[in-house]
């Protein structure tokens, strides 16, 4: 047996090589067919001609945004009445869905068009940037509740922070109060194999694992589309939206080594613009659990305006509407006039974020950039990194943060309008994970936020184009090689 092995091993080799270049064949057709973005399909076919194997297993793990069709067929039929109903709230709260004759109302008509929710006014918006009081103030609203939790976060750890977090939960489960709790499968992996979890299970909350990894799955869908909302929904009348995470961790960067905090926002938020954010949640919720919320009266209570803020909800990820988010922020870059000031942890922009941020700056426009000088992810800080000298070139302004990890997702332009939530400006946030994204049509609101940013500018150093052009070749060749796979990061 084994000499025949021997004698056959030439065509079993030329046989396994030929079915290796037939599926990447088949691959490559694919991705043309596909008609994706031109460097994403540059990247595939570049992996598909010069790395065999591997190149069509990567592919199978990371290439698309599906989310599998069974998962599809059950968003859409379950989330269609959830929509109609709050449509039907907005109507009868007699909600203006346009933010009248201001400036920005054809912003305003895009997002809805994107998003399938209306702009709406009427809100309460408090910024909370310090994460003790931001979870504190989330615990006293859990404990104030009468009738519903939810809660979506993409890292909730079984620390001091999570436990807090989590007996509040338990408290309100214990009153009778409905708590639906869904955290991501990666992103909360600590929490989902902790006693805690377990714990609120026993105490009546009902917890969801969302988007579970698992070897299942990864033949079916795309296994590294994350759920990355850090959303709260309390009796559905206040609402947080925002980038903090449920964990009193310093983040890592490389290998070993904590580097310092997280520093981020959230929004708390009261009005009529706390409904679609419940409407995500459900629709999450929908995709995760077999539980359907009937009890839509008590979901979508009547909001009364509170406040001047005009805000509008953009929740976007894999789905009906993929490019929500991408089509608005670049809504936002043409129709600057005089100041953009943004604020990232990971900068990765496709073509076409890059080349309105290039147009921007060279009609004149202020153009801040401000990134953490360390992040948790090394490629992706390298990739950024490679966008540098054009942007500075073209007169962007560019800050690297100096303490921790500035994890802050937030925009202010032309100090009337700001952008604040959990999406990234990078490919992965624009089309692959679940984010949720607040506009707000608000000067007063905006100018707290352009506040903030300007004290993170005090704790950052400028990025100088001289000094930029000189660093060693290696450093822009390693930045340069990053920047080939941020399609796929």
């Amino acid at each position: 047996m084994p000499d025949m092995l021997v004698d056959h091993w030439p065509y079993i080799g030329w046989s396994l090589f030929a079915i290796d270049v037939i599926v990447r064949l088949i691959l490559a057709v694919r991705v043309i067919y596909k008609r994706s973005a031109v460097a994403d399909t540059m990247v595939w076919l570049l992996l598909f001609l010069l790395v065999p194997v591997l190149s069509w297993v990567l592919y199978t793990l990371i290439g698309g945004n599906h989310l599998g069709s069974l998962r599809t067929r059950r968003y859409e039929f379950i989330t269609r009445p959830i929509e109609e109903r709050s449509a039907q709230i907005w109507q009868h709260n007699q909600v203006e869905p346009e933010p009248g004759e201001g400036e920005y109302a054809h912003l305003a008509a895009l997002a809805t068009n994107v998003s399938g929710f209306p702009t709406l006014r009427g809100n309460h918006l408090e910024l909370i940037a310090e994460p003790a009081k931001f979870l504190n103030r989330l615990v006293q609203d859990i404990d104030a509740t009468t009738h519903h939790v939810h809660l979506c976060y993409y890292i909730w750890d079984p620390d001091a922070k999570g436990t807090l977090l989590a007996e509040a939960t338990i408290r309100a489960a214990q009153r009778g109060v409905a708590c639906r709790v869904l955290v991501d499968s990666v992103g909360s992996s600590s929490l989902l194999k902790s006693e805690l979890w377990g714990r609120m299970q026993r105490a009546g909350v009902k917890c969801v694992e969302a988007l579970p990894a698992n070897v299942w799955r990864a033949v079916l869908e795309r296994v590294d589309l994350r759920n990355h909302r850090k959303v709260a929904v309390i009796d559905g009348r206040v609402a947080y939206c925002g980038g903090q995470n449920v964990t009193e961790h310093n983040f890592k960067s490389g290998i070993g080594g904590s580097r310092g905090p997280w520093i981020d926002t959230t929004v708390r938020m009261v009005g009529p613009a706390v409904q679609p954010l419940q409407i995500s949640f459900l629709r999450d919720w929908a995709m995760d659990s077999s539980e359907e919320p009937a009890d839509a009266g008590f979901l979508f209570p009547r909001s009364p305006a509170v406040g001047k803020s005009i805000v509008h909800v953009i929740p976007s990820g894999p789905g009906p509407r993929p490019d929500a988010i991408h089509q608005a922020f670049l809504s936002l870059l043409f129709a600057a006039r005089s100041e953009i000031i943004m604020t990232t942890p990971y900068f990765v922009p496709d073509e076409a974020t890059k080349a309105a941020i290039l147009n921007a700056a060279l009609r004149g426009v202020d153009i801040t950039l401000m990134v953490p000088k360390v992040t948790d992810s090394t490629l992706v800080g390298a990739a950024g990194r490679s966008y540098f000298e054009e942007l500075l070139e073209a007169g962007v302004k560019i800050y690297r943060h100096q303490r921790g990890l500035l994890h802050v997702k937030a925009m202010t332009i032309d100090q009337k309008f700001s952008m604040i939530g959990s999406a990234n400006f990078d490919i992965r946030s624009f089309w692959l994970n679940f984010e949720s994204t607040l506009f707000v049509y608000d000067a007063d609101f905006t100018h707290q936020l352009r506040e903030l940013q300007h004290g993170y500018l005090e704790e950052s150093k400028q990025v100088q184009l001289d000094s930029w052009r000189k660093r060693p070749r290696l450093a822009h060749f390693r930045d340069n090689v990053a920047r080939l796979f941020g399609p796929l990061l």
